[in-house]
């Protein structure tokens, strides 16, 4: 079986059996670093409604912690890499902050951890080409290996044309690009997440990869329908641990969806360790549980 925490490298031996944890290889495509930069602009953000309605006030207090000691929680859970995002999250009609994590954060955090912490550019579509530029520059010079969408706070979906020149550079640079979708847990509207606005990104962009965050739920029915449908569309598991997977989705990771899901936590709303360890609950073959928590991630973002 997969190598467990406990026990990383070694031959394997016997007859294959459920999944553990990739050999320490695991990836998690998308995790917020837990720095105080972060966490501030957490706090002061929409994010804190996120933490009141999972019971978890405190949440990004309790978490908050240098980097190293992120890497060390990655360390003892199994998890190789974090793809970390610029996040861009807007405040449209909403009483908060809008979160900003910047390029240089982020590219500071990969450069102390190479290997360890991949930047992805946050997508802010009303900065316009001046965007565009932008993310080339975090692709080009500072070596991120996507872009991310997060669309709810900015009042526009994902197929609205402001969209489209960053996907476009997208598909130029060759790096694909994360949408959040399905419901927000803030008080915003979750229309702007409904996977109907994504089938028009992979119809119009059928060289970019699209990864579909947050498992679209309540409408991962319908995105599972997408992902089998679109060479070029990908789920991924993030914001939702796996004891809350329904059984459709768990089947399609086990057979037509398993070169297509991607492992991933949105840290620290869901734990490292917390996900792995329900992960095993699910008896995964050992191939799925490889492909689930890291060859899918590689081979999207060509880590």
């Amino acid at each position: 079986m997969l190598t467990s925490r406990s026990r990383r490298g070694g031959p394997r031996s016997g007859p294959r059996e459920v999944v553990s944890v990739a050999d320490g290889d695991a990836v998690d495509v998308w995790c917020n670093p837990t720095t105080p930069t972060w966490m501030e602009q957490f706090r002061r953000s929409a994010f804190q409604e996120t933490a009141d309605v999972i019971n978890e006030p405190d949440l990004f207090d309790r978490v908050e912690c240098p980097l190293d000691e992120l890497v060390d929680r990655m360390d003892r859970a199994g998890v190789g890499t974090a793809l970390v995002p610029s996040l861009k999250f807007g405040d449209r009609d909403h009483a908060s902050t809008p979160v900003d994590i910047s390029v240089e954060t982020v590219r500071e955090a990969c450069e102390t951890y190479p290997g360890r912490f991949e930047g992805v550019f946050g997508i802010d579509p009303t900065t316009g080409m001046e965007g565009v530029r932008a993310l080339e520059r975090a692709v080009v010079e500072d070596g991120f290996v996507g872009a991310m969408v997060v669309p709810y706070g900015f009042g526009l979906p994902p197929n609205h044309r402001r969209y489209y020149p960053f996907y476009a550079k997208c598909a130029e640079l060759d790096v694909p690009v994360s949408i959040q979708i399905g419901h927000t847990a803030v008080k915003m509207s979750n229309d702007y997440g409904h996977p109907e606005h994504i089938e028009d990104v992979c119809l119009e962009f059928p060289d970019l990869d699209v990864i579909a965050l947050n498992i679209g739920w309540p409408w991962t029915r319908e995105v599972i329908a997408q992902v089998w449908t679109y060479p070029n569309l990908y789920l991924a598991t993030t914001g939702h641990a796996p004891q809350y997977w329904e059984d459709e989705l768990v089947n399609f990771v086990r057979n037509r969806g398993r070169d297509k899901v991607l492992w991933g936590t949105n840290y620290p709303f869901i734990r490292f360790d917390t996900s792995l360890d329900q992960l095993e609950d699910l008896n995964l073959m050992d191939d799925v549980g490889r492909k689930l928590l890291s060859q899918n991630a590689k081979a999207v973002y060509g880590l």
